[in-house]
């Protein structure tokens, strides 16, 4: 089974846990509509080529030799991976992705 976790930043219009309570979003309703239709209001702009160097450091550059597979969207980015690499991968991909402030959410 291969799993996909989305990383991605809040736009400005949802950058704060007042401004997600007032319109009732979620992570949730964000990876759904993510996962429907490509995109959410939600994501905002972010260093996603960053995130992929940040990555390339880590894991190595090989593509083959990696242990998921990266797809970079212009605002986010979604990392695929088995189920049998998912309790030590995501922590990683997790963490390094809040090092440039983005959101981690799994679908």
């Amino acid at each position: 089974m291969s799993r996909n976790l989305l990383l991605w930043k809040w736009s400005p219009e949802y950058d704060s846990p007042a401004k997600r309570k007032k319109v009732g979003v979620k992570f949730g309703d964000i990876t759904a509509e993510f996962a429907a239709r490509g995109h959410h209001l939600a994501i905002g702009d972010a260093d996603i080529a960053g995130f992929r160097e940040a990555l390339k450091a880590v894991f190595g550059a090989d593509e083959l030799e990696l242990p998921f597979v990266l797809e970079q969207h212009p605002k986010c980015a979604v990392v695929s991976y088995s189920e049998s690499v998912r309790i030590d991968l995501v922590p990683k991909v997790a963490d390094i992705g809040r090092r440039f402030g983005l959101n981690a959410s799994e679908f």
